[in-house]
């Protein structure tokens, strides 16, 4: 199945011609998970990656829907 994946932070400098506008259309397996997700795009919650989708951060487990885009975003700290 394809999802949309937006990339925010340095993510984004990862993936040669990434346009943020556009975002990017990923390949995956039908009943894939957000681990799956990530590994496939060699990120990983280690590194701060948090994915999000219509309104919802996602845990590693939970299942990717058809047509629902996502957003990979890195994890900020501060204070």
């Amino acid at each position: 199945m394809k999802v949309g994946v937006r990339l925010f932070g340095t993510f984004r400098q990862r993936f040669a011609g990434y346009q943020h506008s556009q975002g990017m259309e990923v390949d995956i397996p039908e009943e894939a998970t957000v681990q799956d997700l990530l590994t496939l795009l060699e990120l990983s919650e280690t590194r701060g990656a948090v994915v999000i989708a219509e309104g919802r951060v996602l845990k590693a487990g939970d299942r990717l829907q058809p047509g629902v885009p996502v957003d990979v975003m890195q994890a900020m700290g501060g204070g």
